[in-house]
């Protein structure tokens, strides 16, 4: 009788143990940094918004992939804007290319500044952190 109730125990225990299983711990989501800036001595007006992307570039016979974005009304802050754009670390291919751009809208949707050339990030020896200069719209 001890050595059944004694098996009943264990085999509670184990089935116990498998029933709980110890919670994974999520995936720390990695991200791009940097702070945007214009050469112009001016002030946007305060409700013009600032849209910063993290894309993969690797196909230049494709639109570029979006994998995280940022945008926020700028306020009546001067530049340099600083942002962080998260992202998962599995979506990296350590074999493409990955660039940050960043525009600046007017309240009525006028674009104003962008990038004009390519911010790589991430892979390469790219790094994670950058500093954008704009140039004004045309």
């Amino acid at each position: 009788m001890r050595r059944s109730a004694l098996s009943a125990l264990c085999a509670l225990g184990l089935l116990a143990a498998c029933a709980s299983p110890e919670k994974a711990e999520p995936a720390a989501a990695s991200a791009v940094t940097g702070t945007v800036t214009y050469r112009e001595r001016i002030l946007l007006p305060p409700t013009s918004t600032l849209t910063v992307r993290l894309e993969d570039v690797s196909r230049a016979d494709a639109p570029a992939t979006t994998l995280a974005e940022q945008t926020r009304v700028i306020g009546p802050n001067a530049p340099p804007y600083p942002f962080r754009l998260k992202y998962e670390p599995g979506w990296i291919e350590p074999n493409h290319t990955y660039a940050v751009r960043a525009e600046i809208h007017e309240p009525d949707g006028t674009l104003r500044f962008t990038t004009t050339t390519r911010h790589a990030v991430l892979t390469q020896g790219a790094p994670s952190e950058v500093e954008i200069v704009m140039e004004a719209a045309h």
